[in-house]
């Protein structure tokens, strides 16, 4: 990897901080960096996600923004497809977005998976407890098993989430799961 120059979108400074959290077997450890990671998932995809969730809660009500990925925490959280050890992650980073109420979540999700099973008085709390105006529950799942369960700022705005969910799907491209590549949204 070029630490000095970066690969002419992000430089040492930026990545640093990441490569240090993921280490050289890119695997995340402490709690505190998890949530660190986590957060910069979501920063990368809010413009997309935040909208696609105040669009879908609109339509079928209160639920979560179910985040999904077949790459791992410590993958996904990097700042660019390349590994720690130099080398270009082969696959594409993306997630998979869907928006589900918890009718849909028992019947569809904890039916075939008892670790996404464990966390429903968690996810349930922060479904009946969000604001809608300023706040969007999320569970996120990871090919490393990492689930978590938290409930994020709405980041823009709910005026401007909603102007760009009607804006991004009303179209009926949204009525369904959603595919965000992570590295096409840098």
């Amino acid at each position: 990897a070029n630490w000095k120059g970066g690969d002419g979108k992000v430089g040492h400074k930026f990545t640093c901080a990441a490569y240090k959290r993921v280490g050289e077997d890119m695997t995340i450890i402490f709690g505190e960096d998890k949530d660190v990671a986590r957060q910069d998932i979501l920063s990368k995809v809010r413009f997309y996600a935040f909208p696609y969730a105040v669009h879908r809660s609109s339509i079928v009500g209160r639920g979560f923004l179910f985040v999904q990925s077949d790459s791992s925490l410590a993958v996904m959280s990097l700042p660019t497809p390349i590994l720690s050890n130099g080398r270009k992650y082969p696959r594409l980073r993306a997630v998979i977005l869907h928006w589900l109420t918890m009718k849909e979540y028992d019947s569809e999700v904890c039916m075939d998976d008892f670790e996404l099973a464990s966390v429903r008085s968690e996810l349930k709390s922060a479904v009946d407890t969000y604001d809608k105006n300023n706040e969007v529950p999320v569970l996120m799942r990871f090919r490393c098993g990492h689930v978590a369960v938290g409930v994020a700022p709405l980041t823009p705005d709910f005026k401007l989430c909603k102007i760009l969910g009607k804006e991004y799907y009303s179209s009926g491209e949204g009525s369904g799961a959603l595919q965000l590549n992570i590295d096409d949204t840098i």
